[in-house]
């Protein structure tokens, strides 16, 4: 076996950190009973780390009837104006995390991509069971059709695990409403089958860091509970998916959510969609947050910020953003400065 170069060898280190680092915050806990808010604290609790590594932005938090939205705002470029608006749901399973615990990632694609970032606050389960969290993401969507006039040419849909299930779901419903869709789609690891039917459940059981398969069974029983876990309403991996926009689909080999990434790739493509997908060997669930320790953090957002230039449209977000300004302002909610990253890679 030909050495490793010495950038190779401090990649396999990191990966290496990072797997030990996950498997003792999580995977150590698995055969616990899932316990919702015991799940919360530990997965949901906004962290010192979080507030470190979450690049600098304006955020404003506004209510919608049903929910909750936080909105972060890029810090003004002289040279690039904010042109492009990225809806980002969060992950948690469906019954943890919120904007804040996804805030350093969002920032992060707010500043990349030029984008104003709108995150809803959707309800979670078992208090807010199926279709709940659907209905608000889609909520937030006719809200910045209708108050912040945003052009769907320059918006894309991300989310990741769960949140990225939950984004393609929303945009089936879109569809289906007769509504604009986004100009394009990307997902980390997403959760898109949760009746649990592909192999890398069983394949991946011991090689995934954080995630082992009964946690995944419970999570989809308290999300839907006594529905049809196959239906294409709750799995969008099953629905049709003919008319979505293009996607970007980026998933790890060793985590359990494998073949929800693969499939999902291969179902748009026999749909006729457009779709950029990606595989790294030895990352853990969601490695995207850990951009500024992982090379293969960067690869993936490097790759997403090139799709979202490529397939959606540049614009000028300004009114929006005055109207997200104004409407906070009403609200008497004043915008923060999130804390600067002591390192941006």
């Amino acid at each position: 076996m030909d050495e490793l170069s010495g950038t190779e060898e401090l990649a396999h280190w990191r990966l290496r950190v990072a797997d030990f680092a996950i498997r003792w915050r999580f995977k150590r806990h698995a055969n616990r009973p899932v316990d919702v808010d015991w799940a919360r604290k530990r997965i949901g609790r906004p962290l010192w780390m979080r507030a470190a590594i979450t690049p600098s932005v304006e955020q404003h938090r506004i209510s919608l009837p049903s929910h909750e939205v936080e909105l972060l705002v890029p810090p003004h470029d002289a040279s690039r104006p904010v042109e492009r608006v990225v809806l980002y749901v969060h992950g948690g399973g469906y019954i943890a995390c919120s904007p804040a615990t996804h805030r350093p990632l969002a920032a992060r694609l707010a500043r990349e991509w030029h984008a104003l970032a709108v995150v809803p606050d959707y309800g979670l389960a078992p208090e807010r069971v199926w279709p709940a969290g659907r209905n608000d993401v889609v909520a937030t969507w006719r809200w910045m059709l209708d108050h912040l006039g945003v052009d769907p040419a320059t918006v894309a849909f991300a989310g990741d695990s769960a949140g990225g299930g939950l984004a393609l779901s929303a945009m089936l419903g879109i569809r289906d409403a007769g509504l604009p869709l986004p100009a394009a789609y990307i997902a980390f690891s997403p959760w898109v089958d949760l009746a649990g039917t592909g192999d890398s459940l069983t394949e991946n059981a011991e090689r995934c860091a954080m995630f082992v398969p009964s946690q995944l069974h419970a999570a989809a029983a308290l999300y839907a509970p006594g529905a049809d876990l196959m239906s294409p309403d709750i799995s969008p991996l099953f629905a049709d998916l003919q008319g979505m926009p293009p996607m970007c689909v980026h998933f790890g080999e060793d985590e359990l959510l494998r073949d929800d990434g693969l499939r999902l790739a291969e179902a748009a493509r026999r749909a006729g969609v457009t779709v950029e997908s990606r595989s790294w060997p030895g990352v853990p669930h969601v490695w995207q947050f850990l951009t500024g320790f992982l090379p293969e953090a960067r690869e993936s957002l490097t790759a997403a910020a090139g799709f979202v230039d490529r397939h959606t449209m540049a614009g000028d977000a300004t009114h929006a953003i005055n109207r997200v300004r104004k409407t906070a302002a009403d609200d008497a909610n004043q915008p923060t400065i999130a804390s600067s990253e002591t390192a941006v890679p």
